[in-house]
């Protein structure tokens, strides 16, 4: 090989390099943005690149490139969008076991495919990055100990500040009180509970953090105008 063939098969792995970063880089801007349509572009083109052959071998290209994006995707979720690591490291390690299951290039495909929608999921349920420090903070606890004792003591307690404060930059930044936003993450998953479990009344009470089940039943007709045992009966109406 002469020295210009080397030289221009040297530019255009260069050209190549660059590419693929680019391509890379706005994968994850559609990823932290939460547009699963934008991301699956990138990420076809991605595929569509050819890697610098390190592998010989498709399959593990594939496979290199899955475990590649899932880092990624996680890293990013949890620097830009400050996603709390309990909930990226449950589908990280999710994402690691069905890649470990996967027998062919369209099984990784399929894998990271699905994969990335649970990531953009996250960027748009779960991004705290327009926050400050000390509410992102609470959104965080309240979210990951919601079947815990709560209070706005209690948080202010954990987090090292006044209750005073904590209460008037939390109104301000979510326009809502931290009981307010307490009661609505425990009705969310009140409502998941009675849509994907047949546990009594009483037991999707205390899993949500109320041990008193009258006052958990009034909260909840509050904010649905129903009780949970009507909720429950219209789904099994339908």
């Amino acid at each position: 090989m002469n020295h210009q063939k080397y030289k221009d098969r040297e530019t255009l792995e260069i050209k190549n390099i660059e590419e693929r970063y680019k391509i890379e880089e706005n994968f994850l801007n559609m990823l932290s943005s939460g547009d699963y349509s934008k991301a699956m572009s990138a990420y076809n083109a991605l595929c569509s690149m050819k890697l610098d052959g390190r592998n010989m071998d498709s399959y593990q290209d594939a496979k290199y490139l899955a475990i590649v994006l899932g880092t990624l995707c996680r890293k990013t979720l949890q620097h830009r969008n400050k996603v709390h690591p309990y909930y990226l490291n449950s589908v990280s390690k999710e994402m690691a076991m069905d890649i470990n299951n996967t027998e062919t290039t369209d099984d990784i495909r399929n894998v990271s495919k699905k994969f990335i929608k649970k990531y953009c999921l996250l960027a748009k349920n779960h991004s705290l990055h327009q926050y400050s420090e000390v509410v992102h903070k609470s959104i965080s606890y309240i979210e990951i100990h919601y079947a815990d004792e709560l209070s706005l003591s209690i948080l202010a307690s954990n987090l090292h500040v006044t209750k005073n404060y904590l209460s008037a930059v939390f109104k301000k930044q979510l326009g809502k009180t931290v009981t307010e936003f307490i009661h609505e993450v425990r009705m969310d998953k009140a409502i998941f509970l009675l849509n994907s479990t047949k546990l009594p009344i009483n037991d999707i009470s205390i899993v949500c953090g109320y041990e008193d089940s009258n006052y958990f039943c009034r909260v909840f007709k509050s904010r649905y105008k129903i009780s949970p045992r009507q909720y429950r009966n219209n789904l099994f109406n339908k």
